[in-house]
């Protein structure tokens, strides 16, 4: 599991082939989801019509009589969740796939890829997947189960993410061959349809031989048709501080990690933001008047949502300590009333640097990073702005009578696309103006009243002029530029105004 974090993570376009997938144009964005067994929602419950693509996760590989490359999948392995899967995916035209890896299921990875017999028992072992079956009733291990393609979440290449997963310098090479081989068997077995091979992958690019993040990814494109970057657990309980797990923007340097939705989808990369969040118990933040979201905290981690359990990990024997995780579907309701208003007990801030909200409760000094609709909308609008494929969800029990993967399909969206909504934020001491008081560095105190530009007569009377300098946080702010009058939909910096209807800038005609 993605580090127990759900996430939106839009589709990377840098890697995107042009091989279309069946029964769906490749030009089509696409909206992911990730699908689990154990996540209570039946295959029967899922809104087949809110996605392009279901990943069925997870296939996992094990050592099992001294193999490496069993894969096994289903709580007792009879595969009725992947039958029906497959089954309401062709009624919808939703391609399903077999996600292999994820946190606890990469431990071999590195291993596999590194020998090439390891490398074709394993291929032939995940095309049992993708291939039509001809065993009656999917009797004992099937050989097929006709999915659309695999879904590979190796974490990671090159760097250790469970702590018992192999790794070597070697990994990013080998990932290459293990992907032409991958790429060669499909396209032998299928020659008249193409299955696809997709990736969940992280904020930064494979590790290269020598340890660091490699200067070029290229090769990869041929054989990814689209990659799913994490942009999310960027901080977190194992941080020196409390801050954001998916920022928007890059926080301040002296106190976040340099990485962010923007900055990886300017480096090449694109991604997505979390519906879920992490919770940590500070040390030096005011419990009456917080005003930053970067504090020391405690070492220990606190309980977080229902379900966040203490359990050890058996595929590592990790000890048995809580994650510190919230569910989106866990905050509503005894966290957050509405989507973007805190319950009893608990504060909601806004933190106009990295775009993001987080929650206080003062009474325990508890401090909460996540997503909501409000900082989707503005991560969805800036993908979509910036030509990203799509957006992807992990996973789909996390969610709310639907509010995430609604907010998901603005990336459809052709015109007049939703701006982000407003939101009611107070601080405990902090009196609040009808627009925004500042209380630190970073946060801010925000009403559900829109910012008032008197204009004595004419629509740009009063209006001042679009500078690139200028960060217009509030959708709705006015300016003027080349005699005529904007508002912007989103958040923005730099991105000037245009009669384009796709972009941030609405033209509200000429003054």
């Amino acid at each position: 599991m993605k580090f127990s974090v759900v996430a939106l993570a839009a589709a990377a376009i840098a890697c995107t082939s042009a091989a279309p997938v069946e029964k769906r144009a490749a030009s089509d964005n696409v909206v992911v989801g990730y699908w689990v067994p154990w996540g209570g929602v039946p295959v029967s419950a899922v809104d087949m019509t809110k996605y392009t693509h279901i990943n069925y996760g997870f296939g996992v590989t094990a050592k099992r009589n001294a193999k490496v490359t069993d894969i096994f999948f289903d709580r007792y392995y009879d595969g009725n969740n992947i039958k029906a899967l497959v089954q309401r995916g062709d009624e919808y035209n939703v391609p399903i796939l077999m996600s292999i890896g994820g946190w606890t299921g990469s431990q071999t990875l590195s291993t596999i890829a590194a020998d090439a017999g390891l490398r074709k028992t394993f291929i032939n072992n995940a095309l049992v997947f993708v291939r039509q079956n001809t065993l009656p009733d999917y009797a004992d291990t099937p050989d097929g189960w006709g999915m659309h393609g695999i879904d590979l979440d190796w974490e990671y290449p090159g760097r250790p993410g469970a702590i018992c997963n192999t790794i070597s310098p070697q990994d990013s090479a080998n990932y290459l061959v293990l992907l032409k081989e991958l790429r060669d068997q499909l396209d032998l077995e299928f020659p008249s349809v193409h299955k696809l091979i997709t990736a969940a992958v992280r904020v930064e690019p494979f590790d290269g031989a020598d340890g660091k993040p490699m200067s070029n990814v290229a090769a990869f494109a041929e054989f990814f048709d689209f990659i799913s970057i994490m942009a999310y657990d960027i901080m977190g309980s194992w941080s020196a501080t409390t801050g954001p797990n998916a920022p928007f923007h890059n926080g301040p340097s002296a106190t976040a990690d340099p990485f962010s939705f923007t900055q990886s989808i300017d480096s090449g990369l694109a991604q997505a933001s979390p519906p879920t969040s992490w919770s940590w118990t500070t040390v030096d933040m005011n419990a009456q008047n917080p005003i930053s979201m970067y504090v020391n905290k405690t070492n220990e981690t606190p309980k977080g949502g229902p379900s966040d359990t203490n359990d050890i990990n058996f595929f590592c024997n990790e000890g048995s300590v809580y994650s510190g995780m919230w569910k989106w579907k866990e905050l509503r309701g005894p966290v957050l009333t509405t989507p973007t208003t805190a319950a009893a007990g608990w504060t909601r801030y806004w933190d106009d640097v990295t775009q993001t909200p987080w929650l206080f409760r003062a009474s325990d000094k508890t401090f909460i990073s996540y997503d909501d609709i409000q900082s989707m909308t503005i991560k969805v609008a800036h993908a979509k702005a910036k030509g990203v494929k799509g957006v992807m969800l992990w996973d789909i029990s996390y969610d709310y009578n639907g509010e995430l993967i609604n907010v998901l399909q603005n990336i459809h969206c052709t015109s007049n696309c939703p701006a982000p909504p407003t939101s009611t934020t107070v601080a405990p001491t902090t009196t609040v103006p009808p627009t925004s008081t500042t209380v630190g560095p970073t946060a801010s105190v925000t009403t559900t009243t829109p910012p008032v530009t008197t204009t004595p007569s004419g629509p740009c009377n009063g209006v001042a002029a679009w500078s690139a300098a200028t960060t217009y946080a509030t959708s709705g702010s006015k300016v003027t530029h080349n005699d005529h009058l904007y508002t912007n939909k989103w958040w923005t910096q730099g991105e000037t105004p245009s009669d384009s209807t796709s972009g941030v800038w609405k033209d509200e005609g000429a003054c």
